[in-house]
């Protein structure tokens, strides 16, 4: 078995970006779950206090992460075409890919075509797994 060592870590937090950020969040113990925007959903539409009501949301608040629109596709080699039909989650996965590299003083350049690989952690809806590995990214 091959060692593994972890030098570089890239994350984004409801409520900003970064290591540095998320232990200052676990410090402090701030709650980062704001107003749901009407830009991100039509929470009036579907909110209710009301427990009993069926098709009803009971909460207009959300820990949301933000920056799902400050994807700059053309630094990472990513066409318009393509960039305009990605995932959000794929977007926010390759700025935290760089920003992994970038926190481990690895220029992306250096990184192409080594045997890299970058692990990721994510929160889990009901239908996709809570661990993806990626490898050889760039």
């Amino acid at each position: 078995m091959d060692d593994i060592g972890v030098v570089g870590i890239g994350c984004n937090f409801p409520g900003g970006e970064g290591l540095d950020h998320f232990w200052k969040v676990l410090v402090e113990g701030k709650n980062c779950a704001i107003e749901i925007p009407d830009d991100r959903f039509d929470c009036a539409s579907w909110y209710d206090s009301d427990d009993n009501k069926l098709g009803k949301i009971r909460t207009s608040k959300a820990a949301l992460v933000e920056g799902l629109n400050d994807f700059d596709h053309k630094f990472l080699g990513i066409t318009d075409a393509e960039a305009s039909h990605m995932d959000p989650k794929q977007k926010l996965l390759l700025q935290c890919s760089y920003r992994a590299l970038e926190n481990a003083g690895i220029p992306m350049e250096k990184a192409s075509g080594t045997r890299t690989g970058v692990f990721v952690g994510e929160t889990m809806d009901s239908h996709s797994p809570a661990f993806t590995v990626l490898n050889n990214m760039w």
